[in-house]
């Protein structure tokens, strides 16, 4: 995954890089407009959530690609074909996919969750600060728990919890140098 801490990391980096992290921004737009428009984000959700996020993996790909680096992509390249490939079942599976959307959007949030927490815990261990990024997991956490249990009982709800994890995804928040930073990840 590639991860960016502002405007300027990103006009830096290489087109692949500036497509993928866009292409993951728009993530919140879907997220936003899923708590807004409910009845609109189920027919609507399978192009504006899979086209970046096939976009975004695609960027990435390309990114890791061109660093020639056998180390470099060992994480992030394994990621991004996972949410390429993600991204075209959601696309091809339309407007039936929004329960399937829910249940894998769920199921990446705990992924994050689970890298956010062992970050946590080495905060813990070199008694740095942890409470902020701890309850910024903890929700995400929680989220994501909420779309994998019963996401069939009743669809908009599900689409509003979906909109708050869309909304959190493409962040992460850490500690660098004793100062709190927000990143972009795509």
């Amino acid at each position: 995954m590639t991860t960016v801490s502002s405007v300027k990391d990103v006009k830096d980096s290489r087109i692949s890089v500036q497509v993928a992290v866009v292409s993951m921004l728009l993530v919140p737009v879907a997220g936003v407009s899923c708590l807004l428009f409910p009845s609109l984000a189920e027919e609507a959700l399978p192009w504006y959530l899979g086209v970046p996020m096939v976009v975004s993996a695609i960027g990435s790909i390309v990114a890791v690609a061109r660093e020639r680096d056998a180390d470099a992509g060992r994480e992030s390249l394994g990621s991004a074909i996972v949410l390429c490939v993600l991204g075209l079942v959601i696309i091809v599976h339309g407007a039936n996919s929004t329960v399937f959307i829910g249940i894998v959007w769920g199921l990446l949030g705990l992924q994050k969750a689970a890298r956010t927490f062992d970050g946590i815990f080495s905060d813990i261990r070199h008694k740095r600060p942890f409470a902020v990024a701890l309850a910024f997991c903890v929700l995400q956490f929680v989220l994501s728990v909420l779309l994998i249990l019963n996401p069939f009982a009743n669809i908009e709800h599900h689409l509003i919890v979906l909109g708050i994890e869309l909304i959190l995804y493409p962040f992460k928040l850490h500690r660098e140098h004793g100062k709190l930073k927000v990143e972009a990840e795509a």
